[in-house]
């Protein structure tokens, strides 16, 4: 039998941590929407990175996933939370600058009649999906094409795709990360939406002030903690930079979700891209490596941790002023191998 953890009864275990902000990327690579609250579903934050953008490979006739790691000027692009009126989910995808906007249909049982389905690459998994139609495809091209955006090239974007996650589809995280407490009574490890990996991102405000003041001793600006993508940022003022490498366990609000810290997140060039204009700088990634240069042989440089669900904690809704309880603690988990960027 394998045992759960258990949640706190006591607030001695907080050192004064709180929920400092939530974010939800509905698109994956696109704007995130910060929220107030979110209520968890087996895959997650409600409506995190259930789409995402994807171009042919040329490699082996699928498609691959597309990235502010590839197209940085995707984070001028704003999505809506999905919203349901008459029977029907949609969202919103917006772009200011053109005056653009469109509406997507993303209502399960639309998504599950679609006969339309891609097969996609993301990182080492295939997924399937669905493909949510010309018009999303033209919205898209028409504004990635109107930027010259590409690291030495221009590209007009003419074969991108908007895709969708299929309801009830069976991608799960990497069991090598997944401590007992979080396997489910048929010994399978948690679902995953379309995200790098790991269904939530856990940052800290202390970690990025210890950063931030290392870039200010070297006459560089600060940044802002939205440049690491993080689904939950964290506070409080007894909590120590960095002291999130070290939890296992937490609990979010009195009788809230059990989480678990699996590894820590390797950045890439996107933590260096600015999440409202797009404009990429060498920062953070040169003045992390100095410090946080972790992992196998020191090849990968690290802020904020990802987080599986305990079993069970599907409906839990967390709110921004949630207190954190550190349940557990440990030894840190770093990629037990060199993270390959695309």
């Amino acid at each position: 039998m394998i045992r759960k953890i258990t949640g706190s009864n006591s607030s001695n275990n907080t050192n004064g941590i709180q929920v400092s902000s939530i974010h939800v990327h509905p698109i994956k690579s696109l704007r995130a929407v910060s929220v107030p609250s979110t209520r968890l579903t087996n895959l997650g934050l409600a409506g995190d990175r259930t789409l995402m953008l994807v171009r042919p490979s040329s490699s082996n006739g699928k498609y691959r996933f597309l990235t502010q790691r590839q197209c940085p000027k995707l984070t001028t692009i704003n999505t809506s939370l999905p919203a349901t009126e008459n029977d029907l989910t949609k969202i919103t995808i917006s772009h200011q600058e053109t005056n653009q906007s469109i509406t997507v249909d993303v209502t399960p049982s639309s998504l599950l009649r679609n006969p339309v389905r891609l097969n996609a690459g993301l990182w080492d998994d295939t997924v399937q999906v669905v493909d949510l139609g010309d018009e999303a495809s033209s919205f898209f091209q028409s504004i990635l094409a109107s930027y010259d955006n590409t690291d030495d090239t221009t590209d007009d974007y003419s074969d991108i795709r908007l895709v969708a996650q299929i309801p009830n589809q069976e991608r799960r995280v990497d069991s090598k990360y997944c401590p007992p407490a979080t396997i489910d009574l048929f010994g399978r490890v948690p679902k995953v939406s379309l995200t790098d990996g790991f269904p939530i991102l856990i940052a800290s405000e202390s970690s990025l002030n210890e950063l931030n003041r290392r870039l200010k001793s070297k006459g560089k600006p600060a940044i802002n903690i939205n440049r690491f993508r993080a689904n939950i940022v964290i506070k409080g003022e007894l909590l120590k930079a960095f002291e999130e490498d070290e939890w296992k366990a937490i609990q979010i609000g009195k009788d809230g979700p059990i989480l678990h810290v699996v590894k820590g997140c390797p950045r890439c060039k996107q933590s260096c891209t600015d999440q409202m204009t797009g404009e990429r700088f060498e920062e953070p990634l040169v003045t992390l490596k100095e410090f946080r240069g972790l992992g196998k042989d020191a090849a990968d440089v690290y802020f904020a941790q990802n987080v599986v669900l305990q079993p069970g904690m599907d409906g839990k809704v967390i709110c921004v002023g949630d207190q954190v309880h550190v349940l557990t603690r440990g030894e840190p988990v770093w990629d037990k191998d060199t993270v390959q960027a695309e």
